[in-house]
């Protein structure tokens, strides 16, 4: 079975958020420079990190509008799931705020994400374990 799309970008997300702030730190380490290699591998791996967050965003939402049956799974009830996905939507705007200010706090931030992504595909069925 293929994976599905929002664990497919939760786990880039996670990757790219992972690789955002090791050079962020190495940014750091540099005396925070705004010009040379490392700040352009920084604000590349920075605009990665947005870029993805808005494919997760526009997952969920299309999730929601296109197909709101696929949300339902056999003992998962439409509130609750609606719910999920606004807890994700958060998560997701958080992750955003940190790739923006504190790169430092990526890296449990998005793995978080990706075990909360998976955990809710298990429990609406979209995923098997």
């Amino acid at each position: 079975m293929n994976e599905p799309a929002l664990l497919q970008l939760a786990e880039d997300l996670e990757w790219l958020g992972c690789e955002l702030e090791f050079f962020g730190h190495k940014h750091a380490m540099e005396g925070f420079p705004e010009a040379g290699p490392t700040w352009e591998s920084f604000r590349e791996k920075q605009r990665g990190v947005l870029v993805t967050a808005d494919k997760v965003e526009r997952e969920l939402k299309n999730a929601v509008k296109f197909n709101p049956e696929s949300l339902v799974g056999v003992q998962f009830p439409l509130d609750a799931a609606l719910d999920s996905i606004t807890e994700l939507l958060k998560t997701v705007e958080d992750i955003k705020q940190c790739a923006v200010c504190t790169v430092h706090d990526l890296p449990p931030k998005v793995r978080s994400f990706t075990k909360t992504v998976e955990a809710y595909l298990l429990a609406t069925g979209a995923m098997r374990g």
